[in-house]
């Protein structure tokens, strides 16, 4: 499904919000697939990978992950949770001697929004969920993520994270009036409670502005920048708003978020741009006013170097690709 990200043409100061939020606290899936599938032992999938975002909870039981990038098995039991952003090949097995089946035949087995599969023995039961993400939306989250992303059940959980997991499990056991909309909404609640899950845990993001928004002084001068694009900032600036001096400030922005600060403001202008044109259908000099480009040529430099193409193509395939009527 495309996850879509609603963005106000002009954003105050008073408006500021961490770039979480800002990406996601629009967000809205889109030709959602969920499936309950209840694998009984022996039994084993395997996917050559599809261009999807992918959901799995395991309900109950027991199983095995590996994927292209990941060969080492990565034990699954009851509540653990993964997200694969990418569209690797990957297996998942109760044993490592059961045989495969390829997922587009277990796909076949569906009945509704259920699939049974395997030899009758001892039960697994995940709750996977599918959906697509348009490519440069995605870009500023999935540049910051692992491509697999694997949330054990013993490891520190909010409640709130907990409880959108039961809701999950429970609505696709027993489905009401209204089930498949109520299953898209918790999904999009389970992807904002992974990351914040991931970005919580000692060993998550060390770099990116996942990372800096857990400095507590970075953190001021990512807001600032995402609250005010159009704003003329300049390193001095950004180091004052961070309560830091400007060679402290710079050389920790570069270290942690990966990037000179102006850099990640010339990054963050243009997806802004690109989501004005895309999702609001603002001209390119809306657009570009709307993020501190006076200049049309130093705007489509900036547009290019970061989307591959210049302002107006963009424009043009995003128009071509709006429904007809």
């Amino acid at each position: 499904m495309n996850v879509q990200f609603h963005c106000s043409i002009v954003q105050t100061r008073e408006s500021a919000m961490d770039p979480l939020t800002e990406i996601l606290g629009e967000m809205r899936i889109r030709q959602a697939t969920f499936t309950r599938l209840d694998a009984t032992a022996p039994w084993a999938f395997e996917s050559s990978g599809d261009p999807v975002v992918k959901f799995v909870l395991v309900v109950r039981g027991v199983g095995v992950l590996t994927t292209a990038t990941h060969p080492d098995p990565i034990p699954l039991r009851g509540g653990d949770v993964f997200i694969m952003l990418d569209s690797e090949p990957y297996r998942m097995y109760d044993r490592e001697d059961s045989l495969p089946m390829d997922c587009v035949d277990v796909e076949k087995l569906r009945v509704g929004n259920r699939i049974e599969v395997g030899g009758g023995g001892a039960l697994t039961t995940f709750i996977s969920g599918f959906f697509e993400m348009d490519t440069l939306e995605a870009r500023p989250l999935v540049n910051v993520m692992p491509p697999l992303l694997h949330l054990k059940l013993e490891q520190n959980r909010s409640l709130a994270f907990q409880s959108v997991l039961e809701l999950l499990a429970a609505e696709t056991e027993a489905p009401g009036l209204g089930s498949e909309a109520v299953v898209n909404r918790l999904f999009e609640l389970l992807f904002v409670h992974a990351i914040r899950a991931y970005s919580a845990q000692p060993d998550g993001p060390a770099h990116g502005w996942l990372a800096a928004v857990s400095d507590r002084q970075l953190a001021r001068a990512i807001e600032a920048m995402h609250a005010e694009p159009a704003r003329d900032w300049t390193v001095d600036a950004l180091a004052r708003v961070s309560g830091m001096s400007r060679s402290a400030f710079a050389a920790r922005f570069r270290a942690v978020v990966g990037q000179a600060p102006f850099d990640y403001l010339t990054r963050w202008r243009v997806y802004r741009a690109s989501r004005l044109i895309q999702q609001h259908g603002a001209s390119l000099a809306e657009a570009a006013r709307s993020v501190g480009y006076d200049s049309a040529a130093a705007f489509n430099r900036a547009f290019k170097k970061e989307v591959g193409v210049t302002p107006g193509a963009f424009r043009r395939s995003a128009v071509s690709a709006l429904p007809a009527g």
